[in-house]
């Protein structure tokens, strides 16, 4: 009875790593759209290099402090906030030196892109999620 908790904690922890590392990687690609699509509408430039080393920042910030708040027993959602909050100060710089817009036109920037990001991936987290799920406890 002891073992099968231990296995039953063991395969949760892993559910929730893996969704979220599975999340930030769909986050990416769908950030690089959404990005680009964003500095195309503002009459940007709206490259997909510059897209994409904006989303690998905010990729790599997510990993990171995700995979780390988990590590202390908190809730995925909150953990994603926090990288949420880190990438819009972080991700605000960046997008300022890279499309070479002011700090102000860089957070509005930046607050559009990952308000969206953020409703979309919430969706993406629970059928990722589910789905870790079942192939984890399913067959445990």
């Amino acid at each position: 009875m002891i073992f099968q908790l231990g296995e039953i904690i063991g395969n949760v922890f892993l559910v929730i790593v893996l969704t979220m590392i599975i999340v930030a990687i769909i986050a990416f690609f769908i950030g690089i759209i959404i990005t680009k699509w964003l500095a195309s509408k503002k009459g940007w430039d709206d490259s997909w290099i510059k897209a994409f080393v904006v989303n690998l920042v905010w990729l790599i910030i997510i990993i990171i402090v995700s995979v780390a708040l988990n590590f202390v027993a908190l809730d995925p959602l909150f953990s994603f906030i926090i990288a949420l909050v880190i990438n819009l100060i972080v991700g605000a710089i960046v997008v300022a030196k890279i499309y070479d817009k002011g700090f102000v036109s860089s957070l509005i920037f930046v607050i559009i892109v990952l308000i969206i990001l953020f409703i979309v991936m919430i969706v993406v987290f629970f059928i990722v999620a589910i789905i870790v799920a079942g192939v984890i406890l399913g067959s445990a």
